[in-house]
């Protein structure tokens, strides 16, 4: 499952401003690949579905796509006004 948002949402394009994998491992392959050193907190945000605080962009709308196993997309928008 992939959960991803776009904070200044135009009602047309979705720009992926954070994403997020949730119960799966592939952050542990991009953590081997960048052979880096990163505090574990990093890598347990992009596993979990708390948003990182954000300004509202200049349409003032929100939009959050989730994408289950099975490829099957929900797309909600809300409006910051």
């Amino acid at each position: 499952m992939c959960q991803s948002s776009d904070y200044n949402y135009n009602g047309l394009n979705f720009h992926v401003n954070q994403a997020f994998f949730p119960r799966t491992n592939a952050w542990d392959s991009i953590r081997k690949s960048l052979k880096g050193t990163y505090d574990d907190e990093v890598w347990e945000h992009l596993a979990g579905t708390i948003s990182a605080p954000f300004d509202p962009g200049e349409h003032h709308e929100i939009a959050v796509k989730v994408i289950d196993d099975r490829g099957n997309e929900l797309l909600v928008t809300k409006s910051l006004n």
